[in-house]
């Protein structure tokens, strides 16, 4: 072989290597047989998620492999082994280790000098990335779940559509992108934007919304973006951002909203709603908070970033909490909204009843499993015992049930927290604390006497089979569900007379309940059926 020749193979084969290194480099991914550092970093997170048993070594062998796949059977990913992006962002979060991604990287690079509001990338949630999720699935660029959440499944649809429409296919949705999506849509973003900025006037500040305008899903400008600003300095718009865009966090948001101020809960934002909004932000809620029992309880939130305690005097939380506890069983005073000892009584026996700390005061965890037994109209008898109301209320309540995707809104509820389950078809209502949530809810009975009613719903026995329950929250927002209450593995209360934890299944694609196996699709059947049976109460 001549030297021009030899020459010639060396640069090959250098262009070659550098694919490969830029290959791996861009994967991130992970398989039997690879060693790097950062497979220590997977090892240690499996570790702490109790998934792995064998030493932190940068070696991934066979156990890492099967630790792997535990975790992505559990958080519903494909079960492949390979420890991908997507399964790495998932470990790394569930094990609260940070995490950036390649394409995170990448995008900051390649980011222009337009505004972040109008760029979704990688990693990126939204109602922005909502609606460019519906958008490619209308144009046929993408197959997986709408959920707000910018995925590798949206990042691999921008880049096709990129491909298609002559742009750089560099996978992040910016100004040129989306608006080559308008235009395939049929729709004109200038139409948008010149509505918005008629109406921007009227709602420039965060402080106030027009209450001539009528605010939904889909639409988009400097209303909408004032509205999410409101929403979140009141507390009910916390975990999307403030985009402009309309979907389905800001519809959730807005009917929040509604349900905690006596209104329409239909997720559209007309003006009596806006001019509740700006009631609440400018503090002129002398009409409601002067008013009798009846126009106070509508209120049915209380803040849980609040502490109430014994001294506070003339405080609106504390007239609402104590017309709850009322309702609940546990105050017989006054509702004066001044924290006293027959307030504090009750917040201790409340506290007791649910498995709390006793000590009188009204933290986070107290005011949320206020909320959500209030939510679900659980009270107590003179005896201390839980009960519900009968199946005549049921339908009252049938309404207000949610059926949404369990991944899109699994985060908005921590682990510690408090919910109640309504078995629809008993009327037995009882208390769940919630332990870890992934591809269902590990949750187990607050108290001896919850798990005693639970059985009741059952008839008395332990099983498997699912049943369909509506499960209420510390925000008051209802969820159709299923669950079981056989106990298993992992328990953490040990004064319940429930020897383990047991599974509350939510919404999730039946595919990927089947992918999961044979249990999880029997949850979705249950759920359902008996989501079917809920809206026959509507």
């Amino acid at each position: 072989m001549n030297i021009a020749s030899k020459k010639k193979w060396i640069t090959a084969l250098l262009a070659v290597l550098m694919v490969c290194v830029c290959a791996l480099a861009s994967a991130q991914s992970y398989k039997l047989g690879n060693e790097a550092d950062e497979i220590e970093t997977i090892q240690t997170a499996l570790k702490q998620l109790k998934l792995y048993t064998g030493d932190v070594t940068g070696h991934y062998g066979e156990k890492t492999q099967a630790a792997v796949k535990a975790f992505q059977k559990k958080y519903a990913l494909t079960v492949d082994g390979i420890a991908g992006e997507e399964t790495i962002k998932e470990l790394y979060e569930a094990a609260g280790i940070s995490y950036s991604g390649s394409s995170s990287s990448s995008s900051s690079s390649s980011s222009s000098s337009s505004d972040d509001a109008t760029i979704l990338r990688y990693d990126s949630r939204s109602d922005a990335v909502y609606k460019l999720q519906e958008d490619l699935k209308t144009l046929g660029y993408y197959t997986g779940s709408v959920t707000g959440h910018f995925g590798s499944k949206t990042e691999a649809a921008v880049i096709s559509f990129q491909r298609k429409n002559g742009l750089s296919a560099d996978g992040i949705a910016g100004s040129k992108t989306l608006a080559k999506i308008a235009t395939a849509l049929g729709t004109s973003s200038s139409s948008s934007s010149t509505s918005s900025s008629s109406s921007s006037s009227s709602t420039s500040t965060s402080t106030s919304s027009s209450s001539s305008t009528l605010l939904k899903y889909g639409m988009s400008g400097d209303a909408v973006r004032t509205l999410q600003q409101n929403l979140k300095t009141l507390g009910y718009y916390e975990t999307g951002s403030v985009t402009g865009n309309f979907g389905s966090l800001t519809k959730d948001a807005v009917a929040s909203f509604q349900r905690a101020n006596g209104l329409s809960a239909d997720g559209i934002a007309g003006s009596k709603t806006l001019a509740a909004i700006d009631s609440k932000l400018s503090g002129s809620s002398s009409s409601s908070s002067s008013s009798t029992t009846s126009s106070s309880s509508s209120s049915t939130t209380l803040n849980t970033s609040l502490t109430l305690q014994q001294g506070m005097e003339g405080s609106d939380e504390v007239k609402k909490m104590q017309t709850m506890l009322a309702a609940l069983g546990y105050y017989t005073g006054n509702k004066t909204g001044n924290f006293g000892s027959l307030t504090k009584d009750a917040v201790i026996a409340f506290q007791k009843a649910k498995g709390l700390t006793a000590d009188g005061i009204a933290g986070k965890k107290t005011l949320a499993a206020i909320n959500a037994d209030y939510a679900s109209g659980t009270t107590v008898s003179v005896s201390g015992s839980s009960s519900s109301s009968s199946s005549s209320s049921s339908s009252s309540k049938a309404s207000s049930v949610i059926y949404a995707n369990f991944y899109t809104w699994r985060r908005n509820y921590e682990n510690g927290e408090y919910c109640t389950v309504y078995d629809f078809s008993t009327g037995y209502s009882w208390k769940l604390r919630i332990m870890t949530k992934d591809a269902h809810m590990d949750a187990e009975p607050a108290t001896a006497e919850d798990t005693a009613i639970m059985n009741k719903a059952f008839g008395g026995k332990a099983t498997w089979t699912p049943k369909a329950v509506w499960v209420t929250f510390s925000d008051g927002k209802t969820y159709i569900g299923s669950t079981h209450n056989t106990p298993h593995e992992t328990q953490h209360i040990t004064n319940n007379n429930f020897d383990g934890h047991l599974c509350v299944h939510f919404p999730i694609p039946m595919e990927t309940a089947k992918a999961i196996g044979n249990y999880a699709t029997s949850h979705q059947e249950a759920i359902n059926a008996g989501w079917e049976a809920t809206q026959k109460m509507q």
